[in-house]
């Protein structure tokens, strides 16, 4: 029960955080964003990590993702998104994540989301994301069922070019990871994660 309320949230939250940096692009001065353009499928590949803290009732849950980002900007595909100032992408992240805590156990999946980047300056965008996919578990808890998981992730950041084409990332995800009631238990793991990431755009 308490893993189904979670979801809900987790998926009324991320639907108001694209709703708002997608308005706010929208309303802005419809100026091309800088970016550099290129012929490959993906224009922002990048790696992300970070710390992540949830608790179960063994004790603290505690993931450190290692995460491989790999976006496509949508403006090749809907011309009306190529003359907005923010950049909309579809994005692939699989990953591997170690966990400490209670005991240390793996975490193995892959996502896809979408992710809307609006520059304030040349130098600084801001950033907001949702993802959904699968997720293996190792943990033994009697919170969740380890094996096949789904995760869902809602999240927001900052991104700081520190050089032509490339970005550090800064940002923070709040995680939700259950079954679907697919097996049992299935209280679900809440997850807060902060992040820092190295992008390349083309």
């Amino acid at each position: 029960m308490r893993g189904k309320r979670n979801f809900r949230r987790t998926v009324a939250l991320a639907a108001f955080l694209v709703l708002f940096c997608a308005g706010a692009g929208w309303s802005a001065e419809a100026r091309p964003s800088p970016r550099i353009t290129g012929d490959g499928f993906f224009t922002e590949v990048g790696f992300v990590t970070g710390f992540g803290y949830s608790t179960v009732s063994e004790g603290k849950y505690l993931p450190v993702p290692l995460i491989v980002h790999l976006g496509t900007d949508m403006g090749r595909w809907f011309p009306s998104l190529a003359n907005n100032r923010g950049v909309l992408t579809v994005f692939l992240e699989p990953q591997v994540n170690p966990v400490f805590g209670y005991e240390r156990r793996l975490e193995a999946g892959a996502s896809l989301g979408l992710k809307y980047r609006y520059p304030l300056t040349d130098a600084l965008s801001v950033y907001g994301l949702y993802s959904a996919g699968f997720l293996f578990l190792t943990a033994n808890t009697v919170d969740q069922a380890n094996g096949l998981n789904f995760a869902n992730s809602v999240g927001a950041g900052i991104s700081v070019r520190i050089m032509p084409g490339a970005a550090l990332d800064l940002g923070f995800r709040i995680r939700h990871v259950s079954n679907a009631d697919l097996r049992e238990p299935n209280c679900g793991i809440d997850s807060y994660i902060g992040m820092i990431g190295f992008m390349f755009t083309y």
